[in-house]
């Protein structure tokens, strides 16, 4: 019996510890302090429900700019210039096509898993290249360098 106890205590303590870090014992249901700084946003059922209690509306969304904003478009081929002046990228395409892509500062570039500066990346001219882009602007989103 003394052991049934025991465990029966530990079992106690472990719900408690897990209702507590769950935050199930009447937290707010908004964001912390800490998460508002690191730019995370609450997308659960009870932000939804505090903005229509607050009678909020979104606003028109005009189809045209729905349909440019998901035009995204990949390609793949080798690295062939890097222009850091510019900001632009140059990629020889499977098909022997050049594609000159302008970076932006939301432009990743992975080369082995690590997003180095654009002014290094003159080391990796000639490799293997994969990159996700918007079509109309030809403005890239991600590229991939099989260094």
């Amino acid at each position: 019996m003394v052991l049934n106890k025991g465990f029966m205590v530990i079992m106690a303590i472990f719900v408690l510890g897990a209702v507590l870090l769950t935050d199930c014992i009447g937290g707010t249901g908004g964001e912390t302090e800490l998460e508002r700084e690191a730019g995370v946003t609450d997308f659960s059922a009870s932000a939804n429900e505090e903005k229509a209690v607050a009678g909020e509306e979104d606003a028109p969304v005009d189809e045209e700019e729905v349909g440019e904003s998901q035009a995204i478009a990949t390609t793949s081929g080798t690295l062939k210039a890097i222009n850091a002046v510019d900001g632009t990228v140059t990629i020889a395409t499977e098909s022997d096509n050049e594609l000159v892509l302008k970076i932006t500062s939301g432009s990743k570039i992975f080369v082995s898993e690590s997003l180095p500066p654009l002014t290094q990346l003159d080391t990796v001219i000639g490799s293997k290249v994969s990159a996700e882009y918007h079509a109309e602007t030809k403005t890239v989103m991600v590229i991939y360098i099989q260094d």
